[in-house]
C-alpha cells in the first residue's frame, strides 16, 4: 500500500482545489466556456439519446447543424460529454471535470516521475506543483481547452526516457502517445511531435543500424494513422468539399508572449519562478557532473522558452504568411512543452538530495506556497460570479444577469446554452467571399432567427418548423455542408441558395413549413470509425496483457528468492 499513498495525497488535493467551487457555491466562466460547453452538450445529448451524428451538431450550436466536433478532439468530446451526463447541470460539471482536470494532471507527471526513478520527497511536490501551474489552471479559470492535452503530456513524454535512458525506440509506446494527444487536440500533438524530435534525433544517429530506427519509425508512423484515421478521414471529407473557416488569424501574436500579456503563464503561481530560477542555478552549478538525458530535457526547455516569447517576431512571421504559423495564434502556447521539460528536467536533478533535510522542508514549503496561493487566486476568480454580466464582444445574453446565473445550476443543462451564447464561427463553411465580420454574419442568420423556428429530432434527424413570415422566402437558421442533405415532404429540397455563411434561403408555402436535415454519411466512414475503435481497443489489451505478464514473472522470481 505503501506505493500507491503519493496517489491518494494527488487525490486528496485534487479534491482541495475544487473546493472553492464547492464552499462558494459559483462558478467560473471563462471566454472560451460558451463554445466548449456547447461541443460537450452536444456529445452528451447523442448519447443519451443514442443517435449518434458525428458530423452535425444536432443539440448543441444553437441546433445548427454546424460541423465543430468532427475535426476537434472527437472522441474526447464523446469522454467529455459522458461527464456532463454525470453532472447534470453545468455547475457540478464544472467540479467534476476541473476535478477530474487535477487528478490526471498529478497521476500522470507522478507516473512519468517514477518511470525516471525520482522519490517521493521530490516527485509529489512537482507533481502538485505542475496542477497549480497556469498550463493546468488554464480550463479552470478560462475554460482554455490546451489543459486538457497538457494533463496527458507525462504520460506521452515516457518515450522520451525510452529513447535515452534505454536506448529503444518503443513503438507501441510512441504510438499511443502521439495519438491520444490528436484525438485529445491538434495542436497539442504538434507540440509533443516537436518535443519527440531532439530525443528521437539522439537516438537515430547514436544507432549502428539506422535502417532499424527508420524502420521503427515507420511501423509507428502506420499505426499512429490506424489510430486517428477517424480524424484524417473526417476531416478530409470536410475539407475536401467545402471552403472551411478557421479560427481567427491573431495578427498582433507578439502581445500574447509571456514576457508580455502573456506573463501569467510564468508568474502563476508566483513560486513558479523561484523554482526556475533554482533550476538553471543547479545546471550552472553541476553541470559538468550533469548526464545527458537531463541536459537534454534543459536544453530543449529553452527552445521552447524562447519561442514563447516576444524574441521570435510573430508578429511580422504572419504578415508574410509564413505556413503554418497562423495556427499558434498564442506563443505563450509554446510555455506547456517548456513547463514539462523543465520540471522533469527539476525533478531528476533534484532528486539526488532527495534525503536532505533542506530538501524536504523545501519542497514542503512549495506544496504550501503553491496550493495556497492556487486556491486564493481561485477564489478571486469566483468572486467576480455575482457581477458576471456574460456579455462582451460577440457574446450575447437573452435574459438577465441574474436569470442567466441560475440557469448554470438547472438540470436542463441547454437552459444556459440559450440564455448566453458566442458567435464563434470557426469550421463554417464559405460560399462567397464578403468583408462582413464573420462572427456578426452567424448571429445575424441564427442567433436572431432562432426563436422564430421550433427545432426537434425526429429518427435521428433535424427538423426545423416555422410559420409563414409572409414573404416570399425565409433564412432557415442551420448549416448546410457540401454533404449536409435538406428533405422537404419527403424529398429531397434541390431548390434553395445559400448564403455566404451555408444558411440555406427557402421558399415557403401557406402554413406550417418544415425542413428535414441530416448528413450524408458515406458507409466507408463506418468502417474506419469502427477500425480506429478495434485499433484503440487492441492496444489497450495488449498493454493490460504485457502488465498482466510483467506482474506474474515478477511474483516468479520473488517467490524464487
Amino acid at each position: 500500500m505503501k506505493k500507491y499513498r503519493p496517489y491518494f495525497l494527488i487525490f486528496i488535493f485534487a479534491i482541495i482545489f475544487v473546493l472553492p467551487n464547492i464552499l462558494s457555491q459559483k462558478l467560473i466562466i471563462g471566454a472560451d466556456a460558451p463554445f466548449h460547453y456547447n461541443r460537450f452538450y452536444d456529445a452528451a445529448q447523442q448519447i443519451i439519446h443514442g443517435d449518434l451524428h458525428y458530423f452535425p451538431s444536432m443539440y448543441g450550436f444553437q441546433q445548427s447543424g454546424r460541423i465543430v466536433n468532427a475535426i476537434y478532439g472527437p472522441l474526447f468530446s464523446y469522454f467529455q460529454g459522458l461527464i456532463v451526463l454525470v453532472a447534470r447541470s453545468w455547475y457540478h460539471y464544472q467540479i467534476l471535470s476541473n476535478f477530474i482536470l487535477f487528478l490526471i494532471a498529478g497521476w500522470s507527471m507522478l507516473t512519468l516521475l517514477r518511470y525516471v526513478k525520482v522519490r517521493d520527497w521530490v516527485s509529489v511536490p512537482i507533481s502538485i506543483l505542475f496542477m497549480t501551474t497556469y498550463s493546468i489552471q488554464y480550463w479552470a479559470v478560462n475554460q482554455g481547452f490546451t489543459s486538457w492535452g497538457t494533463v496527458f503530456y507525462p504520460l506521452c513524454m515516457i518515450p522520451l526516457v525510452d529513447f535515452i535512458v534505454h536506448k529503444k525506440f518503443p513503438v507501441l509506446k510512441v504510438t499511443a502517445a502521439i495519438a491520444l494527444m490528436t484525438q485529445i487536440h491538434l495542436l497539442s500533438s504538434v507540440m509533443l511531435v516537436l518535443m519527440y524530435i531532439p530525443f528521437y534525433g539522439y537516438y537515430f544517429f547514436t544507432q549502428t543500424n539506422k535502417g532499424k530506427a527508420i524502420l521503427q519509425l515507420g511501423k509507428s508512423i502506420l499505426l499512429y494513422f490506424i489510430l486517428t484515421a477517424n480524424i484524417w478521414v473526417g476531416m478530409a471529407m470536410v475539407y475536401s468539399g467545402n471552403e472551411i473557416l478557421p479560427p481567427f488569424v491573431n495578427r498582433r501574436m507578439t502581445e500574447k508572449a509571456i514576457n508580455l500579456e502573456g506573463s501569467y503563464w510564468l508568474n502563476y503561481p508566483k513560486i513558479f519562478p523561484i523554482v526556475l530560477f533554482a533550476g538553471f542555478l543547479f545546471f550552472l552549478l553541476f553541470r559538468k557532473r550533469e548526464e545527458l538525458f537531463p541536459k537534454l530535457l534543459l536544453r530543449t526547455s529553452v527552445v521552447f522558452f524562447l519561442l514563447s516569447t516576444s524574441l521570435i517576431p510573430w508578429n511580422t512571421l504572419v504578415e508574410n504568411e509564413v505556413p503554418f504559423i497562423s495556427l499558434i495564434q498564442f506563443p505563450f502556447r509554446f510555455f506547456v512543452p517548456f513547463t514539462l521539460l523543465f520540471l522533469l528536467y527539476f525533478a531528476i536533478v533534484a532528486n539526488r538530495w532527495e534525503k536532505k533535510t533542506w530538501l524536504r522542508v523545501g519542497a514542503t514549503l512549495l506544496i504550501l506556497f503553491s496550493s495556497v496561493q492556487t486556491i486564493q487566486n481561485l477564489y478571486r476568480h469566483l468572486d467576480k460570479w455575482e457581477d458576471e454580466t456574460f456579455v462582451s464582444r460577440h457574446t450575447y445574453l437573452f435574459d438577465t444577469p441574474d436569470e442567466a446565473r441560475k440557469t448554470f445550476y438547472s438540470h436542463d443543462m441547454s437552459k444556459s446554452l440559450f440564455v448566453f451564447q458566442k458567435t464563434t464561427p470557426d469550421y463554417l463553411p464559405i460560399y462567397e467571399q464578403t468583408k462582413a465580420n464573420k462572427y456578426d454574419r452567424y448571429n445575424e442568420e441564427i442567433l436572431e432567427n432562432e426563436t422564430t423556428f421550433i427545432k426537434s429530432h425526429p429518427d435521428g434527424r433535424l427538423s426545423i418548423k416555422w410559420k409563414n413570415t409572409g414573404e416570399p422566402t425565409v433564412h432557415v437558421p442551420v448549416i448546410v455542408y457540401d454533404r449536409t442533405v435538406l428533405m422537404q415532404n419527403g424529398k429531397k429540397l434541390t431548390d434553395f441558395e445559400l448564403t455566404d455563411i451555408g444558411t440555406p434561403i427557402v421558399k415557403q408555402h401557406n402554413g406550417i413549413n418544415e425542413i428535414i436535415l441530416y448528413y450524408d454519411l458515406p458507409i466507408y466512414f463506418y468502417f474506419v470509425v469502427g477500425m480506429t475503435i478495434a485499433g484503440w481497443l487492441t492496444f489497450l489489451g495488449i498493454y493490460l496483457s504485457q502488465k498482466f505478464n510483467f506482474r506474474k514473472e515478477k511474483n516468479v522470481k520473488s517467490a524464487k528468492l
